[in-house]
């Protein structure tokens, strides 16, 4: 996996397996500009963001995985969790095979009320994708073993949970 930045961390003999962005939209569509025009078709995750950034990200962006959807939210409202994802969001995604990726390792290094809303809003991702019908992986550097677990506390029965851990 190679972390992209900016279009500058781009180099043409790049020998990876994924292109993880980490950057604003406009930076994000010209680093998949310039991918578009390779030869050698390599994966494309994007790091999400709010949800106007997460919807217009799967709807216009040509992308594989969408990281962490929950990652970019800072308040949830009164009565009702944002979570980064909607059914209309999701439904989008499984009908552009874009996948929904959980990231253990990110997860891991937080504590407190922190970590627990953020698993909140994972959970809440978990069942609309699961109505929706989109794909979701769990990404971590731990053993399958434990990414299964994850899976199933966070609400996956054992097929999604043994089918989110392939890579």
């Amino acid at each position: 996996m190679k972390i992209i930045k900016s279009k500058q961390d781009l180099s043409e003999d790049d020998n990876c397996d994924l292109y993880l962005i980490k950057s604003s939209e406009k930076e994000a569509r010209k680093i998949i500009a310039s991918l578009k025009d390779r030869k050698n078709k390599i994966p494309v995750a994007l790091v999400g963001g709010d949800d106007a950034f997460n919807r217009r990200a799967i709807e216009s962006l040509k992308i594989d995985y969408l990281v962490s959807p929950e990652a970019g939210i800072k308040k949830d409202g009164l009565k009702q969790r944002d979570s980064g994802l909607n059914h209309v969001v999701a439904k989008l995604a499984e009908e552009k095979g874009i996948e929904i990726v959980v990231d253990f390792d990110s997860l891991s290094k937080m504590s407190g009320k922190d970590k627990a809303l953020r698993l909140a809003r994972i959970i809440q991702n978990v069942k609309i994708c699961r109505k929706a019908g989109c794909k979701i992986r769990i990404w971590g550097n731990v053993d399958d073993k434990a990414l299964k677990s994850f899976g199933v506390g966070l609400g996956m029965n054992s097929k999604q949970s043994s089918e989110a851990t392939l890579f």
